[in-house]
């Protein structure tokens, strides 16, 4: 299994995505945010999504303040299912009620997965975002240290790229 520092680029199928923005506009009602784990099998060589886990689907509270707060026993629900379905979590996405999808302090503060190399998304306007592109999304890289990277969404290299399958 690649780790998380060693990852480079991250395949996402354009179908899953599609369906995950849905998600994410249903589940935030264009009024408050709402986020997903996307995955990707533990035995893989090759990181690609290949299915998502909504937060209020771990953590039935997560939305409950207005602003997401995810629990502990929602982290706790999550490995576990990353465990029985030999997955492991690849990229966490939010929303931002605005187009504005650089990270704001608390994000930079509470990254949902401390490792070196974790990936997270911030999707902008509660997921009224396009399906088919990425470049409206904010893709950020964990250094340690509460340091983030940024990738530019239209880099030839970027971290996260839509693909067919």
């Amino acid at each position: 299994m690649v780790s998380d520092a060693d990852i480079k680029i991250i395949k996402l199928p354009v179908w899953l995505w599609a369906s995950a923005v849905r998600d994410l506009r249903k589940r935030g009602a264009g009024v408050r945010e709402s986020g997903v784990f996307l995955l990707g099998r533990l035995d893989s060589p090759y990181p690609r999504i290949t299915s998502y886990l909504c937060y209020d689907d771990v953590d039935p509270a997560a939305y409950q303040l207005g602003a997401i707060a995810f629990h502990a026993s929602g982290c706790a629900a999550l490995w576990k299912h990353c465990r029985e379905h030999k997955v492991r979590l690849l990229i966490d996405v939010h929303t931002h009620p605005t187009h504005d999808v650089r990270q704001s302090h608390i994000d930079v503060r509470h990254p949902t997965l401390p490792v070196i190399g974790h990936t997270a998304m911030i999707v902008p306007n509660y997921a009224d975002a396009p399906w088919w592109s990425l470049k409206t999304a904010g893709v950020y890289e964990y250094c340690g240290g509460f340091r983030w990277r940024t990738h530019s969404p239209s880099a030839a290299d970027r971290r996260v790229k839509l693909s067919l399958w």
